[in-house]
């Protein structure tokens, strides 16, 4: 398949595997600083539980990462990947100005779910718990201000800063590094659900993988724009998928 021209780009994950290293390190010393001068009536033990919650977390990332690191090493620096496009200023622009809009409608969906959720469980309280009233409630405010930033806030930073870099892309069979976001579906209860070729509302591969969360079993959606100069390629990609 043609390709572009060698991809000079870094490989972002090695970036998260150094921050969760730092992470382990960091919650190792706390825990064992904190148990070797143990004092109960001090926040010792609280330290030292959280920091085994995220050793542990952290190792079982930094693993995880690891294999990430090395499968983009190889699609970088030894051409095993798909394809790799990059986009012209017009063609990244026009492409965030729609994923934006995907994003906002999504993350507000799912905003108006969490709020109902929350309503349900903080209203009777309220109604029938005078003592904690004021508190529930503001509390319940709160988290309906969290879930409009996350929603929608925080989208619009991130899309802010997003049009100040460089569009590009690398697809692989198993994963997409979209600019500096890297989604896989090569780990353990995820797998490849679908690829689509979509005319409307801009020329893009809509491609969805699924997998399991705290909450259950979820999918989620990479949009991938396609380039102008890049038309007769997409039927190969598509099947590519795995």
């Amino acid at each position: 398949m043609k390709q572009n021209a060698m991809p000079k780009i870094k490989n972002p994950q090695r970036v998260t595997l150094h921050r969760w290293i730092y992470a382990a390190l960091f919650f190792t010393g706390l825990g064992l600083h904190s148990y070797i001068t143990f004092d109960i009536n001090s926040f010792d033990g609280l330290f030292i539980m959280v920091s085994i919650t995220i050793v542990l977390t952290s190792l079982f990332f930094i693993r995880t990462t690891m294999k990430n690191v090395k499968a983009l090493d190889a699609a970088i620096n030894d051409r095993k990947m798909i394809v790799h496009w990059k986009y012209t200023n017009e063609e990244w622009w026009n492409y965030l100005s729609h994923e934006q809009d995907f994003r906002n409608d999504t993350g507000a969906a799912m905003a108006i779910f969490l709020s109902l959720i929350t309503a349900i469980v903080f209203i009777p309280f309220i109604l029938f718990a005078p003592e904690a009233k004021f508190f529930m409630f503001m509390v319940m405010l709160g988290l309906f201000g969290l879930y409009y930033f996350m929603g929608h806030i925080f989208p619009s930073i991130l899309f802010y800063f997003k049009r100040k870099s460089v569009g590009e892309v690398i697809l692989l069979e198993k994963g997409v590094l979209l600019n500096k976001e890297f989604h896989t579906w090569d780990f353990p209860l995820s797998k490849f659900y679908s690829a689509e070729f979509l005319e409307e509302p801009y020329r893009h591969i809509e491609i969805i993988y699924e997998f399991f969360d705290r909450t259950g079993p979820r999918s989620y959606t990479v949009n991938v724009p396609i380039p102008e100069n890049n038309k007769d390629e997409i039927e190969n990609i598509i099947s590519s998928f795995n």
